[in-house]
């Protein structure tokens, strides 16, 4: 089943889709609202950088659409107050951006 990542970094994106690739994962891609909504059902795993504009906003939408579907958000380790932000607003865990890359491969193939 493919992953979802709503991503507003194309240099980050392309990291995204290299390791989607290496662990045999489809992943596709939406940088706003609309497109995120779209097929939430066919999808396993929606990845959020929270520093997209109106992430938190779409986390709310998506949980309320699919109340069990992961998601996991990314962000900067020393925003600390938008991590907990983003875990209030629904995602199911939040990664500091490094951790986030580093793990990246294992939480695809759980996935």
């Amino acid at each position: 089943m493919p992953a979802l990542a709503l991503v507003h970094d194309l240099v980050f994106q392309s990291k995204l889709q290299a390791a989607a690739t290496g662990v045999g994962v489809p992943l596709r891609f939406a940088r706003q609202a609309p497109e995120a909504l779209q097929g939430l059902a066919e999808v396993s795993l929606v990845l959020v950088d929270l520093h997209l504009a109106g992430a938190l906003e779409l986390v709310q939408a998506i949980r309320r659409q699919q109340p069990g579907l992961a998601i996991l958000g990314y962000g900067s380790h020393v925003d600390t107050a938008l991590l907990q932000q983003a875990l209030a607003a629904g995602c199911s865990r939040v990664l500091p951006r490094s951790a986030f890359v580093q793990q990246l491969p294992a939480i695809l193939r759980e996935a």
